[in-house]
């Protein structure tokens, strides 16, 4: 965990009274062991000046600003923070604004109407933790391939990141059941205040466990310690199944388009790895659709292609095999909220890999991100090495 004794913030606020009343109720409410300096900065334009001249570990980010209002200003200071955890503050009403706020790279939203310091002080703390976790993560990836290159220690660091996310896990269990107790009124109701605290520890908890999920499921998966048992699937049926679940399962509406071809034969794969090959490319697409996801999927000699796409933003030219790579986040727009941890796709490219097919983006989509997978059919070959 991150300790910091002296935060050093920066809040784009056009009201600096409210810099200075800020500053001094955090200190208040967060008691002598965090002391916040905040400096503050009335525009966009002299906040982004600011943020190349300071040294921040927060940046607290209000939406309604002189000469600039809403995602615009979130879009201006995420490239500039350089790393530097944001805070979304806004006193509109509409949650959505908040959530996309956190898709295109903020840590968290806070209501300004709603606001207490005790829970912007936490909110703070989250945020830098967050993305101090990533950057250890990154980091970490980066020795990774240093030690494939030397050839040196990779079946210890695998084991290192395997051991110490499965270590995280136990914990992290006990701690959700805790919040999901206090969440439901298990142990008394709550106040307004409490809740709104319980629902944030609640939805970082939620984040990190799917980091370190993500983190095991990876570890399994490259170093070849990942079990699959093939057998027959019904592809039409697991692709209905996970698209139409997947569908109810959103936290905002978005139309899902099937379009299975007639006589889809099985594949040959492990169901488990399956769904959360699909399932992955359903969350990547979820999370930067404008409106619509479509499935889609067809026989292509001896394999079966599967396709996601949405009608988002699209991925960035010349990027169709770095967003592969592990721990790596492109930002697109639009989203539900929470950003993912850089290692969906890589998942799925292992998982495809060790199916005996194939992923890849489609770099003549016209809109939006057009993903295909392939796996083999099920054949009498496959049969007869599955009954040995």
């Amino acid at each position: 965990m991150v300790s910091l004794k002296r935060v050093s913030a920066l809040i784009i606020d056009d009201d600096p009274e409210a810099v200075l009343l800020m500053g001094m109720r955090l200190n208040e409410a967060c008691g002598a062991d965090q002391r916040f300096v905040l400096e503050g900065a009335e525009t966009l334009h002299d906040g982004l000046a600011e943020i190349a001249r300071g040294d921040y570990d927060v940046i607290l980010l209000d939406l309604t600003l002189p000469d600039s209002r809403g995602l615009d200003t979130v879009k201006a200071v995420i490239p500039k923070a350089g790393g530097i955890p944001v805070v979304v503050l806004t006193n509109l009403e509409d949650e959505a604004i908040g959530l996309e706020a956190i898709a295109l790279g903020a840590q968290d939203f806070l209501n300004k109407d709603r606001l207490n310091m005790t829970l912007l002080g936490r909110s703070v703390r989250f945020a830098i933790e967050r993305s101090a976790l990533m950057r250890e993560l990154r980091e970490l990836e980066k020795l990774r391939a240093e030690v494939r290159e030397r050839r040196k220690a990779d079946q210890f660091k695998d084991r290192l990141l395997g051991a110490v996310s499965h270590e995280l896990r136990s914990p992290l269990t006990v701690a959700q059941a805790a919040v999901a107790n206090l969440a439901e009124g298990l142990v008394g109701p709550l106040t307004a205040g409490q809740a709104e605290l319980v629902a944030m520890a609640s939805r970082n908890l939620d984040r990190l466990g799917r980091l370190v999920m993500n983190a095991l499921d990876y570890s399994r998966l490259d170093s070849g310690r990942a079990s699959l048992e093939f057998r027959r699937v019904d592809a039409r049926r697991l692709i209905t199944e996970l698209a139409s679940d997947w569908k109810r399962s959103r936290a905002r509406p978005l139309t899902v388009e099937i379009d299975l071809a007639d006589g889809l034969p099985a594949v040959r794969a492990d169901v488990d790895h399956f769904a959360q090959l699909l399932s992955n490319l359903l969350d990547n697409a979820g999370r930067h659709a404008a409106g619509t996801v479509r499935v889609s999927a067809k026989s292509e000699g001896g394999m079966v292609r599967v396709t996601v796409e949405d009608d988002g933003p699209g991925v960035p030219e010349g990027r169709a095999e770095e967003i592969f790579a592990p721990y790596m986040q492109l930002v697109r727009g639009k989203g539900e909220g929470y950003k993912g941890t850089g290692l969906g796709l890589a998942i799925c490219r292992e998982i495809a890999a060790l199916s005996g097919g194939r992923i890849w983006l489609d770099e003549t989509a016209e809109k939006g991100a057009r993903f295909h997978f392939e796996l083999p059919r099920w054949t009498a070959a496959s049969a007869a090495a599955a009954a040995k």
